[in-house]
This record gives C-alpha cells, structure tokens and sequence, in this order.
C-alpha cells in the first residue's frame, strides 16, 4: 500500500490487486508478462493502473502520481 498526493493537492491511497480485473487484461496483454495491477482511490475517484512488480518500493511519488493521472485518461 502506498499513499501518494498528486499536484491538486488529493491523497490517493494505492493497493496491488490479487489480479488483473478483466476490463484491463486486454491492455496487460500488450505489456510485460508481470506487469500488476493497482487499484487508487482517492474517495471521490478510482482508478485501476498496470505497473511493473514492486511499484510500491520503486516508484517515487512523482512517478505514481504521473502514472494515476496517464491511465484517469
């Protein structure tokens, strides 16, 4: 679990899901083989993002905030 706060100034709270949700796999498909899935929610907004495995340790906050943003799109 990882909380982030993006440039507007909302807290989004990230947790890795146990699986790829069936909307996303056709996305996964075009990525990695271990590409996961993060489901981030802001209370007002939710957003599911495929990242790489141990995005939570790897990922600086910038870089999760970029990422919430490229995949509300």
């Amino acid at each position: 679990m990882r909380t982030v706060r993006d440039p507007r100034g909302t807290t989004w709270i990230c947790l890795e899901l146990p699986e790829v949700p069936a909307e996303q796999r056709g996305a996964a498909a075009a990525l990695p083989a271990d590409s996961v899935a993060i489901e981030c929610n802001s209370g007002a907004e939710r957003v599911i993002a495929l990242v790489a495995p141990g995005w939570d340790d790897v990922m600086d906050d910038a870089t999760l905030s970029n990422t919430i943003a490229a995949f509300m799109q």
